[in-house]
């Protein structure tokens, strides 16, 4: 599965580098943090993180989409032949990866070292908000605040850069 979603995201990359769209670049900001979110939950065995990862970049993404879509010109999205040679390497190598992973065995023996890091994860992430780590946590809640208030701020439709739609 980590192999799926490492060729997806490279795939992705290659989109990025290789579209020119404004709004197509987010979408695939957008699917990219999906897909980290995913390799995070596999990781940490915790949901949590990357819940905060995706409601972190949506939010972003969101304030960036009604930014450029009111000051970008209304232009057809067209695909180049060079996007197509991507997404075609991300379906074959899916495929590929997901027949390989049909035809293994499950196994039903566990790992000694595997269960011991899997305790040691779910340790390191309940770590995360004991009393050593407060003030960090308290200074990221500000600092999420903060930035909230100027992106509203920025964007107000009477003194923000947002063009007025009559």
């Amino acid at each position: 599965m980590t192999q799926m979603l490492s060729a997806v995201s490279i795939s992705f990359s290659i989109m990025f580098l290789l579209s020119v769209s404004p709004l197509f670049l987010s979408l695939i900001i957008i699917l990219q943090t999906i897909t980290l979110a995913l390799v995070i939950t596999m990781f940490t065995m915790s949901s949590w993180f990357s819940f905060m990862l995706l409601m972190i970049y949506l939010s972003g993404m969101m304030v960036i989409f009604i930014y450029i879509s009111s000051m970008a010109a209304n232009e057809m999205f067209r695909m180049n032949n060079y996007f197509f040679i991507p997404m075609i390497i991300m379906l074959s190598a899916t495929t590929t990866m997901i027949f390989n992973y049909s035809l293994q065995e499950p196994s039903d023996n566990i790992n000694v070292l595997d269960m011991n890091l899997i305790g040691v994860t779910i340790f390191k992430t309940m770590k995360m908000f004991s009393k050593s780590l407060f003030i960090m946590t308290i200074l990221l809640i500000i600092y999420l605040l903060l930035a909230m208030i100027m992106v509203s701020k920025n964007s107000s439709f009477s003194s923000g850069p947002l063009r007025s739609f009559k």
